[in-house]
């Protein structure tokens, strides 16, 4: 029988009593994983259903809202080791200039998905750190909602 040599742990499954050691891998032990998890090509995730027990394929619970304010004309922001599965950005509804939103490489004027007073829009993302903005005026403001 294999043994686990380096076991992983879900943050929202608790494991009772813990895993410790190298415990052994059954046959029923490894249809158990296959069915509570799925891969999302960078990291493991549990795979939810409903109390109905309907898999649920709607958004993941929402753990944090970032407001980004510019303090300059121009302004830059990214954000580093924030991992996320999907991303709403929105950009204030007061705001007097264009926000700018670019996948894997800087933003800039005229370089990204243009948001205009108001708008926002929805992605799907492994971490943050991908996601670049550009605030064209001072003291406009980026609302960011992030799931789990």
């Amino acid at each position: 029988m294999p043994e686990i040599l380096k076991s992983f742990t879900f943050d929202d499954l608790p494991m009772k009593p813990p895993i410790t050691g190298r415990p052994k891998v059954s046959d029923d032990l490894q249809q158990t994983i296959a069915l509570l998890s799925g891969w999302d090509g960078v990291t493991r995730r549990l795979v939810r259903v409903s109390p109905t027990g309907a898999i649920r394929v709607g958004s993941a619970r929402a753990v944090g809202i970032i407001n980004v304010v510019a303090n300059t004309d121009a302004y830059t922001a990214n954000c580093t080791g924030c991992a996320a599965s999907e991303v709403m950005i929105r950009a204030f509804p007061d705001n007097t200039g264009r926000v700018f939103l670019n996948i894997g490489t800087a933003a800039a004027l005229n370089t990204g998905y243009p948001l205009f007073t108001g708008e926002w829009v929805s992605l799907s993302v492994n971490d943050m750190s991908v996601l670049y903005l550009y605030i064209e005026k001072d003291t406009d403001k980026v609302a960011v909602i992030f799931t789990e």
